[in-house]
């Protein structure tokens, strides 16, 4: 079957930039628009080596790795070195899946347009036929996110330093978007913290509660197991650093 080399840039210029999309929603990290499209163009133009011979499985994954990490950095940055190869690694991990799923696709189906060479997926499709598939997609992707993105399954970590009365501590959280639990008198938001943290800043919880009437809360709360009530004090200040 001949293969389009304009066809095939296009298709997969639309297929990294959702993958870098997905990407993004799971490490709940905000994107500008330009970085992705020109993330996106680099890793269309590495799919023309589906012209090459057959790679060897290495030189196959060594390619596919130099030209991911490249991705990454290009749509969201290298400032941290820690955020950036947690990029790298989840950009991998979906580019990955979406291989897999077509190599799938390619045994059980064996549809007569569709091309898989050095990992790179090719459909032999018309324009019309392109374009509207990506509105589909990206009809699809719109609802999916609005079902899952309140229950994502990588949560968005943080660091916060909590302040009392001159003492502070510096706790490592996640950001918890089911927590609805509030102060009833001043309707501030709680943070839920270990015991151990709350001691460093308060002391013992229970001579806390007789010394510190002012901050001491009685915080009720409900879950999945019933209802309960919680020891809340009220801090300071607090810090929430975080992307």
């Amino acid at each position: 079957m001949v293969v389009y080399a304009d066809i095939l840039l296009v298709l997969n210029l639309i297929v990294d930039y959702f993958l870098i999309l997905a990407s993004a929603k799971l490490l709940r990290r905000r994107v500008k628009t330009f970085r992705v499209i020109i993330s996106s163009l680099l890793g269309a133009l590495s799919s023309l080596y589906i012209f090459l011979p057959q790679l060897s499985i290495l030189a196959e994954l060594l390619f596919k790795l130099s030209v991911c990490s490249i991705m990454a950095a290009t749509a969201f940055g290298t400032k941290s070195i820690k955020q950036y190869l947690k990029a790298f690694a989840v950009l991998f991990l979906v580019t990955c899946g979406y291989a897999g799923s077509m190599l799938a696709v390619w045994h059980i189906f064996k549809p007569g347009g569709m091309v898989i060479n050095n990992s790179v997926v090719y459909f032999n499709i018309s324009p019309l036929v392109l374009v509207g598939a990506t509105v589909i997609s990206y009809l699809i992707f719109i609802i999916f996110n609005r079902i899952f993105s309140r229950t994502a399954f990588f949560s968005s970590q943080c660091e916060i330093i909590i302040e009392s009365e001159g003492k502070s501590t510096k706790l490592s959280a996640i950001l918890d978007t089911g927590n609805s639990v509030v102060d009833l008198f001043s309707k501030s938001e709680i943070i839920i913290a270990d015991k151990k943290a709350v001691k460093r800043i308060f002391g013992d919880i229970d001579e806390a509660k007789v010394l510190s009437k002012n901050r001491y809360r009685a915080v009720p709360f409900t879950t999945v197991s019933g209802a309960d009530m919680l020891d809340g004090f009220r801090c300071d200040r607090a810090v929430v650093k975080g992307d």
